[in-house]
């Protein structure tokens, strides 16, 4: 191990903490939708067999994904299913995950939300609902590499959230965390970010309120601050309670860092254990899922939130290099460093940088043919990694047969629509229907 390499896992090796819990080394895993519950949302064999792989390759923490705190967070849910936090009936089974990760001398979160907001689905009677009635607009040439979307796609407008509904939303996450914590979770997140819920009122773009929920940057951060200050209520002041949240729109007429950080500064006050950053959201994707490594450094999202919050742990996302990330530490600019995609090309990567076995890592490639099962809501698996997705099987879990026939149709339509040539020609039939439909 060269003097560098030692240097790197030193600084990536080092202890820290959140809130009174101390997390062993600066590698986390980041919260995805990819853990495959049960149709019923409990988690299942493969959600152990993912996790659990996870913390024997080395991470410091995990931060399971998507944990609906309502029961309409679930019913409007984009992807499908998820782990369920709304009922006790399902503290038994989270609790056997917890314990399963503990086993491994590992700490595990619980992220929490309530609702989807404009990226949710509605149903009959059941419209979505956010800060104001803005809709998502997912379209190139804003999309992610290897992601494309035929003529763009427009969802529905969601409608205003009232003052009513969203003290109901607080008591429903409030009573959600204290399961979490009843199951043996170490800590909490609350999602604040992508366009859901919590993050339509964080932004001018998003929230034209003028009642006490809009306008100053105290009114638009009140709702993330009354739910926090209820949760400590709830848990206490000791308990791991963090954020996650937007740190930048990256659009014309969108926030920057600065107006972000102003925002979580005033929601830090309540007692935030960390706030892990969120770069851009699902209008500005190209800069939320990158292709390089450091971004948000690069945008100086980290920098203006450690300006307006000097002592608050953050999080980084989509920095992988070792060295880009000991840099960021040892200069003050993030305490953990979040991993998604690269854990599940390699489940292994906090172990090889902290042993100085670089050599061995097996590199996303970012092709993110994940992000596309994601979004046609079929299991999510790795071409870098075969085992990615099968981990119970591979441990001697027995697979139906169903997903055995369905294994091979799923691979071509990944691959079909990730082929710039036929989602190119998608994109022109799509376009011209458009503007036919509309002449």
């Amino acid at each position: 191990m060269s003097a560098e390499t030692s240097t790197v896992a030193e600084v990536l090796s080092s202890p820290w903490k959140i809130d009174g819990l101390t997390i062993k080394n600066r590698y986390v895993l980041s919260p995805m939708a990819v853990l495959q519950p049960t149709k019923d949302g409990h988690p299942s064999d493969q959600t152990i067999a993912f996790l659990t792989t996870r913390a024997r390759g080395g991470a410091g923490l995990l931060i399971i994904g998507g944990g609906v705190a309502t029961e309409r967070g679930n019913q409007e849910a984009p992807f499908q299913p998820l782990m369920r936090f709304d009922r006790d009936d399902f503290i038994p089974g989270l609790k056997r995950m917890v314990d399963a990760v503990h086993e491994h001398d590992v700490p595990i979160f619980a992220q929490i939300f309530p609702s989807f907001g404009a990226m949710g689905v509605p149903g009959e009677g059941r419209p979505t609902r956010a800060a104001s009635p803005k809709p998502v607009r997912m379209a190139a040439p804003r999309l992610p590499h290897g992601f494309y979307i035929p003529g763009g796609r427009t969802n529905p407008t969601p409608e205003e959230i009232t003052k009513a509904e969203i003290l109901e939303v607080q008591e429903q996450t409030v009573a959600a965390v204290r399961r979490a914590k009843a199951a043996g979770f170490d800590g909490i997140e609350l999602g604040a970010h992508m366009r859901y819920l919590y993050s339509s009122f964080l932004s001018p773009r998003t929230n034209w309120r003028t009642d006490e929920y809009g306008g100053s940057s105290a009114n638009r951060a009140r709702i993330l601050v009354d739910t926090i200050r209820a949760i400590r209520a709830e848990v206490g002041p000791e308990y791991p309670v963090g954020l996650r949240m937007s740190t930048n729109d990256h659009l014309p007429d969108g926030q920057g860092p600065e107006g972000f950080a102003e925002v979580a500064a005033i929601i830090e006050r309540e007692g935030i254990g960390y706030i892990a950053l969120s770069d851009a959201n699902y209008e500005s994707m190209d800069n939320n899922v990158t292709s390089f490594s450091g971004a948000i450094l690069e945008h100086g999202e980290p920098q203006a939130f450690r300006a307006a919050m000097p002592e608050v742990p953050l999080l980084l996302s989509s920095t992988y290099d070792p060295q880009q990330c000991a840099d960021a530490i040892t200069a003050g600019f993030a305490d953990g460093i979040m991993l998604a995609r690269q854990m599940l090309a390699d489940p292994e990567f906090p172990n090889k940088v902290l042993q100085g076995r670089q050599d061995e890592i097996v590199w996303c490639d970012h092709d993110n043919s994940c992000l596309r099962r994601l979004i046609f809501n079929v299991p999510v698996r790795c071409h870098k990694n075969p085992a990615m997705g099968r981990e119970a099987v591979l441990a001697g879990a027995k697979e139906p047969v169903s997903v055995k026939l369905q294994r091979p149709i799923q691979g071509l339509l990944i691959a079909a629509t990730g082929s710039p040539v036929l989602m190119g020609i998608a994109d022109k039939l799509a376009t011209a229907g458009s503007k036919a439909s509309k002449s």
